[in-house]
């Protein structure tokens, strides 16, 4: 997973290894991240990113990349150049997508106009080197999930971040894309030890909330009805 702080808050990249094991799956989910990194950063190797080596020296099962979150709103030529130089270095035949962010309350400042999460979808498709079936539709998700349950917030108190509940939603998302598989029934909480013996939560969120999180990943993106 290529991207920033939407990618590696509260152990997104872990939490999804934990939702594959729980199903009998074998995924190790690797990141190359860095707080408000952008793809040009990660191809200058700025912020200290390793990611052009480990793209063009590792194979890898898919490869996600992630932009700036504003980027596909003010600079989508940026990321339009710079995703296509990441993508290049990948030479063996490896699904690759893009992870479509949401609209957090103050992304309009840095635009005209209201902003919805559909509006990112729609700037990233209209670069025309994403297909739809490419984009790991999160934003989408957020939206319908505050749409339907305004009460529990996705969002950290600086209302741009996700708090434990949207990175867990975002895993399901994330989930169900790769493995077209249901995410219900997915655990909503993983503890382990570190090296010390000391125990350690990789993530946790309310049951309640963990099983609302997978009903509307299964119909954002495997299509189930509302439930």
């Amino acid at each position: 997973m290529v991207g920033n702080s939407f990618t590696f808050y509260y152990n997104l990249p872990s939490t999804i290894e934990f939702m594959a094991k729980a199903k009998g799956l074998n995924w190790e989910v690797n990141q190359s991240t860095a707080g408000g990194a952008t793809l040009k950063e990660h191809w200058l190797g700025e912020k200290e990113l390793k990611t052009k080596a480990l793209l063009s020296q590792n194979q890898y099962t898919k490869v996600v990349f992630q932009d700036k979150s504003t980027y596909p709103l003010i600079a989508i030529d940026t990321t339009k150049k710079y995703l296509g130089l990441l993508r290049a270095l990948i030479k063996q035949p490896t699904p690759q997508y893009v992870y479509s962010t949401w609209a957090y309350p103050n992304i309009s400042s840095s635009t005209k106009g209201k902003i919805t999460s559909q509006t990112i979808e729609k700037a990233l498709k209209n670069m025309g080197t994403v297909y739809s079936n490419e984009l790991i539709l999160v934003g989408r998700a957020f939206d319908l999930f505050q749409e339907r349950y305004p009460k529990y917030p996705l969002l950290t108190d600086d209302q741009k971040h996700p708090n434990p509940n949207g990175s867990y939603l975002a895993a399901c998302v994330f989930f169900a894309s790769f493995s077209e598989l249901s995410t219900l029934g997915l655990p909503h909480r993983e503890e382990g030890f570190d090296q010390f013996g000391k125990k350690i939560f990789y993530f946790v969120i309310e049951e309640e909330i963990a099983l609302l999180c997978q009903k509307i990943a299964d119909e954002v993106v495997l299509g189930m009805p509302k439930s």
